[in-house]
C-alpha cells in the first residue's frame, strides 16, 4: 500500500512537468507566428517530455497490471499527447537539419 501511495504522489508531482512538456514547442518562432528556423532543436521539448513520458508510461503499465483502470486511463491520456509532441519535435528537428543555416560549419562565403 505504501508503494502505491508513493507512485500516486510521483504521478501527481510530475503533473506540472507534463504540463510544461505539452506546452513546449519545438519551434518557438513558429509558435509566435513568425516563419523562421529555430536552430535550438527539440531539447526544449525533450527536457520535460521524456521524463514525464517515462513516468506516466510506467504508471500506465503498472496500474494496468494491477487492474486500476481509472489511473491507467489517466496515465494513457497524458502519454498520448506527450508522445505526439515528441514526434512533432523530431519532425521539426529533421526539417532544421536540412537547412544550411543551422549547420555548425563555418560559411564558405568570403566576408
Amino acid at each position: 500500500p505504501i508503494a502505491a501511495w508513493l507512485g500516486y504522489l510521483l504521478l501527481i508531482a510530475l503533473l506540472p512537468v507534463a504540463g510544461l512538456a505539452l506546452l513546449a514547442d519545438a519551434n518557438s518562432y513558429r509558435a509566435q507566428g513568425i516563419d523562421a528556423i529555430d536552430c535550438d532543436g527539440p531539447i526544449g521539448v525533450f527536457i520535460f517530455a521524456v521524463p514525464a513520458l517515462l513516468a506516466y508510461g510506467a504508471g500506465a503499465i503498472l496500474n494496468g497490471l494491477r487492474r486500476r483502470f481509472v489511473v491507467t486511463a489517466l496515465c494513457v491520456a497524458i502519454c498520448i499527447p506527450l508522445a505526439l509532441n515528441i514526434v512533432a519535435a523530431l519532425i521539426e528537428s529533421r526539417k532544421n537539419d536540412r537547412e544550411p543555416v543551422c549547420s555548425s560549419e563555418p560559411s564558405t562565403r568570403s566576408r
